[in-house]
């Protein structure tokens, strides 16, 4: 997994309504009491296939939080601890569009194989609408020994694209030194008309070869990049020739003393 994204793009309301009685048949049928998360794939034809329930939040369960306005960590504690849930069903609404993008020290180019090592420098992005869940500071290490997520970066609009702007702009924002990460891919796979207008599957790098196109992203970056450098120097160059012109004027009134 690598993007999350609520409400999702394939599944109309009356089939989320249609999905949504099916868990919560389930769940009083085992007299389940707990938030959990029932996972289910959608098939080529249309149909949804029951995967699992886990009993605990998911990494995604930020998006849910956005979309929905409710503090999942907070209500599982109060059921834990015999409270009962203080809302009903009917009252939950969808507000908004949320994506959220894993951020894993990972090597794209090398399969996706973990990068760890130490982060001697990073910075956090946020402002309005913008989540950022993780356990990065300066001086902090990656280690082989766990998982290769290291943050959570969630954005939430009114609309999917205005979702998709500022995960875009975090994503520019978000600066990890030290290990190889997903966040140029991120940046590729955002960009692309696929993305764009729901075209998603499990299968979706390869259907769409983004790898390619990732590759294609960072070398005109590098040559804007060397674009930039160029046009600086010029400049620099050019500011530089204008000071010394104007500091070697002389001034007629000026008069040498052999003069005299």
């Amino acid at each position: 997994k690598l993007i999350e994204q609520t409400p999702s793009p394939i599944v109309d309301q009356e089939t989320r309504d249609r999905i949504g009685k099916l868990v919560v048949n389930a769940a009083q049928a085992v007299d389940y009491t707990n938030l959990g998360t029932a996972e289910f794939l959608r098939a080529e034809n249309g149909e949804f296939y029951f995967l699992e329930i886990n009993a605990r939040l998911q990494v995604e369960h930020p998006i849910t939080e956005f979309v929905s306005g409710l503090d999942l960590v907070k209500l599982q504690l109060d059921i834990a601890n015999g409270e009962p849930i203080p809302f009903k069903q009917s009252d939950l609404k969808m507000n908004g569009y949320a994506i959220e993008c894993r951020i894993n020290a990972e090597d794209t180019f090398l399969d996706f194989a973990p990068s760890t090592g130490p982060i001697p420098a990073v910075t956090i992005p946020s402002g309005p609408g913008v989540r950022c869940d993780t356990y990065l500071y300066p001086g902090c290490t990656v280690s082989p020994f766990y998982d290769s997520l290291m943050a959570k970066l969630v954005t939430w609009g009114q609309t999917f694209e205005e979702s998709r702007l500022r995960m875009l702009n975090a994503l520019n924002d978000f600066y990890i030194q030290g290990v190889e990460t997903s966040i140029p891919l991120y940046k590729t796979i955002l960009e692309t008309e696929e993305y764009k207008n729901g075209e998603l599957s499990t299968n979706f790098l390869k259907r769409f070869d983004i790898i390619d196109r990732l590759k294609e992203d960072l070398k005109n970056q590098r040559k804007d990049k060397q674009l930039a450098a160029i046009a600086a120097a010029v400049m620099h160059s050019t500011f530089y020739q204008s000071r010394v012109k104007s500091s070697t004027v002389t001034n007629p009134r000026w008069k040498s003393r052999m003069d005299r």
